[in-house]
């Protein structure tokens, strides 16, 4: 990843790099629902650059649904060189991943990726049902 650049969406679907699957098995270490499903599904995926923080757009190669019931099951943060902090969260829509959301608490561009360790990993409680 070249962090001066600008980065233009990719046109085409590739494999994730070591350092893209790095962090996604980092966001599924985390304990949520439908989690281990979910990680079966993301064991064959293509990815495509979406914008200049590095954002994927995920498609699974692998059939079926994980019984996740939010659309960000798992989230994680990062302090960047600057002091904001960098988030990372994974979108899940009707069961399938289908994008790893990466931006700056102010709207800058990344300085310096941190290794996906250090990364902290949020799972919030879900919402209350109103009955």
């Amino acid at each position: 990843m070249d962090i001066g650049r600008p980065m233009k969406p990719e046109q085409h679907f590739r494999k994730p790099t070591s350092e893209e699957r790095a962090l996604l098995e980092h966001l599924l270490q985390a304990d949520f629902p439908g989690r281990h499903e979910l990680a079966s599904i993301m064991r064959d995926i293509l990815v495509r650059t979406l914008d200049e923080y590095d954002g994927l757009e995920i498609r699974s190669q692998v059939e079926g649904k994980a019984p996740i019931m939010k659309r960000i099951p798992v989230e994680a943060e990062a302090k960047d060189d600057d002091g904001f902090t960098i988030h990372v969260l994974l979108h899940v829509v009707d069961g399938r991943p289908v994008e790893l959301e990466i931006y700056k608490d102010d709207g800058s561009r990344v300085k310096r990726k941190p290794s996906p360790s250090e990364f902290e990993l949020i799972v919030l409680p879900p919402a209350p049902s109103s009955r």
